[in-house]
């Protein structure tokens, strides 16, 4: 089954956010870069992408790493 173009869309503005940023953003923040309200909206763009395999979450004691796996690069910040 295809994805909706939108869902590509509000992807790529979340990896872009991710790649753009020293500290890891916080799901609001994602949501935001997408043009969604809500920390759900956030944490299911990062699942997606990283079920995609473009970016790989590691997170441990309410801190996340979240690496861009093309370009080997991460951000740290709260898991929220």
């Amino acid at each position: 089954m295809r994805r909706p173009r939108t869902q590509d869309t509000t992807d790529h503005a979340a990896y872009q956010l991710l790649a753009m940023r020293s500290r890891c953003p916080s799901n609001d923040e994602l949501a935001a870069a997408i043009g969604a309200r809500g920390a759900a909206a956030g944490a299911a763009a990062l699942r997606r992408l990283e079920q995609k395999g473009m970016v790989r979450v590691e997170r441990e004691h309410g801190w996340r790493r979240v690496t861009l796996t093309e370009f080997r690069t991460y951000s740290e910040g709260e898991d929220a």
